[in-house]
């Protein structure tokens, strides 16, 4: 019983950060917003939940596959409630050169907490100084950046979007076909990141 009321005090505060978070969103798309055909900024992990090492999750190591960036966070309704299709995608390309990362930005101890109830079987990255969600422009989660095989920007989408069709374009060189996000998928930077980080220090409910 303890356990239900902690999993619904939990829902609603996700419900509570998401609707004081919405005030965040822009007006205009930002002009310096990442774009397909850009470098991927660099890789910068805390933690890995679960993969490699963090020094080694990194574009060189990674030359070769497409890599599927996933943001997301546990308060994230949802990002929570993309989780079974990025599983599934997870493991229809599991044989292929495509490695999916969800980037998360909470302390590890909420994060491995959230995972007991809602496993992610996809390589799992904690940024919890917010560097890759500011140069990734990612804020406004979910959000999804697809990057080739030669470290460029395929494509940068609500994760709604991403299906076979566009990563398998991604993996044959070819140029996706996704719609544009919205002016309202991007978050005032400053203001959006106090938010982050003060949720990526709270800890999990009590058990």
């Amino acid at each position: 019983m303890s356990g239900n009321r902690s999993t619904a005090l939990f829902l609603t505060l996700m419900l509570t950060v998401a609707i004081g978070l919405w005030g965040q969103q822009l007006k205009e798309v930002p002009a310096n917003a990442l774009k397909r055909g850009d470098p991927a900024p660099p890789l910068k992990f805390a933690v890995m939940v679960q993969g490699p090492s963090p020094v080694d999750v990194n574009w060189r190591a990674l030359h070769g596959k497409v890599v599927i960036l996933d943001f997301w966070g546990t308060w994230c309704a949802p990002c929570v409630a993309g989780i079974p299709r990025l599983n599934e995608l997870t493991s229809r390309y599991r044989n292929q050169p495509v490695q999916f990362i969800a980037v998360g930005h909470e302390n590890p101890r909420k994060v491995a907490w959230f995972l007991k109830k809602r496993p992610i079987d996809a390589w799992i990255g904690l940024d919890t100084d917010l560097s890759m969600y500011k140069s990734y422009w990612a804020f406004g989660i979910p959000y999804t950046v697809i990057v080739d095989r030669n470290g460029m920007v395929a494509a940068v989408l609500n994760p709604k979007d991403m299906n076979q069709a566009v990563i398998d374009d991604v993996l044959a060189g070819k140029t996706p076909v996704y719609p544009a996000l919205p002016a309202n998928a991007y978050w005032n930077q400053e203001t959006a990141a106090e938010y982050f980080l003060k949720l990526g220090q709270e800890e999990p409910p009590a058990q």
